[in-house]
This record gives structure tokens, C-alpha cells and sequence, in this order.
């Protein structure tokens, strides 16, 4: 090991925390904290994605390609500047797309870039991914990147053989030495693993409602 692995010594034992004990992500400082700073970077952060080493889009569009469902409806947790909403977009032309996100910013940054495509299957909105105002069985495909997990609210969105796409950018290496936690931890909310995969830096989960 390197004098200081930061994946190892840091990452992986955080991403096991918040799977045995994911209440953290709805402490009031948590909650806040998801609304400032993509406030803050949101005018920086699509720059910042391009002049990254990392390949941002890989896990998601790799995820996208694995989905064996025709989704009618898709909604985008935590869209930020809507770079997995457009992908699931344009993968899924006949699908309407929601992206939310609780940052104004965010979701204005979005809307901007899908008019400028010309997207018509698109629309964002403000939303909180750990409260929804969503109905009960209203998508049947939920997508996510980058972004907090609230596995109680998206199993009651989404419907029974709906699909849940997780992606991450990083730490690709440490979710696959945690699938046994992260099996655990779906299935406690009613979920079943049916694809983790390495991509590039990052990895994709993704995962069927029973």
C-alpha cells in the first residue's frame, strides 16, 4: 500500500458507515450541506468535470447500457447540472425523464442545457431525494450518480420490477470489496443485486425491485 491510499483508508470504510448506518445522510447538518454546496459549485462544475482526469459519464452510460427494461418513466435523483438525466434521455427517446435536485441553481443549470439540445422528454424540477413528492409505484426506472441514497423513498416510487441505476465516479475498487454490505443493505429495502460492475475509476450498481 501507498504511504496514505486515500481510497483505502479513507473511502472504503466511510461508504461501509453510511451502509450500516445510512440515518447520517438525514442529520440536519448532512441535509444542509446537500443544498450549499451544489449551490456553490454550480456554476463551476460542469467546467470542472471536463478538465478531469476521471471519466464522469463512464459508470452511468456503461449502467444505462446494462438496463434490459423499455422504462416509461425515469426519474433522476440528485440530477445536479443534469448530466444523467440527459443520458438517460437520449438513451431512452420514448421514456419521460424528471431530474430533481434541491439546489435552484442545479436544476436551472439543467434546464438550460436540455433546451439547448433540443430534448423534449426532459424536464427538471426541485425536489428532495430523501423526501419525495412523488406518488407510490410512479417510476419504473430510477437513476442516481454521484449522489446521496435514500433506498426507503426510491423503493416506494419505484415499481415492482423497476430498475435502480447507482453510479459513482470514483472508488469503483473499493464498492466492489464491499458487495457483500451493499447486498445486505438493498435487500433490506427490498431490492436485489443484479449487476456491480468496475468502470474505468468509478462503478455502477444496478439493482431490480422485488
Amino acid at each position: 500500500m501507498k504511504f496514505f491510499d486515500f481510497k483505502t483508508v479513507i473511502v472504503t470504510p466511510l461508504i461501509k458507515l453510511v451502509l450500516k448506518h445510512p440515518n447520517i445522510m438525514k442529520t440536519k447538518i448532512f441535509m444542509k450541506a446537500m443544498v450549499y454546496f451544489p449551490d456553490k459549485i454550480s456554476k463551476s462544475y460542469d467546467k470542472k468535470i471536463q478538465e478531469s482526469k476521471t471519466d464522469y459519464k463512464a459508470p452511468i452510460s456503461e449502467g444505462l447500457e446494462n438496463i434490459n427494461i423499455n422504462p416509461e418513466k425515469i426519474l433522476d435523483l440528485g440530477t445536479g447540472t443534469g448530466v444523467t438525466a440527459l443520458l438517460a434521455a437520449r438513451k431512452f427517446p420514448k421514456a419521460e425523464v424528471i431530474g430533481i435536485d434541491q439546489s435552484k441553481n442545479m436544476v436551472e443549470i439543467s434546464k438550460k442545457k436540455a433546451e439547448r439540445e433540443g430534448l423534449n422528454n426532459i424536464k427538471f424540477k426541485i425536489d428532495d431525494a430523501s423526501d419525495l413528492s412523488c406518488n407510490d409505484d410512479e417510476f419504473d426506472l430510477l437513476v442516481t450518480s454521484n449522489a446521496p441514497i435514500y433506498l426507503s423513498e426510491a423503493s416506494r416510487i419505484l415499481r415492482h420490477g423497476g430498475n435502480f441505476l447507482v453510479a459513482f465516479s470514483f472508488s469503483g475498487k473499493a464498492l466492489l470489496n464491499l458487495e457483500e454490505d451493499i447486498i445486505e443493505f438493498i435487500q433490506e429495502h427490498g431490492f436485489k443485486l443484479l449487476k456491480l460492475s468496475k468502470v474505468k475509476e468509478g462503478a455502477f450498481i444496478l439493482v431490480d425491485k422485488m
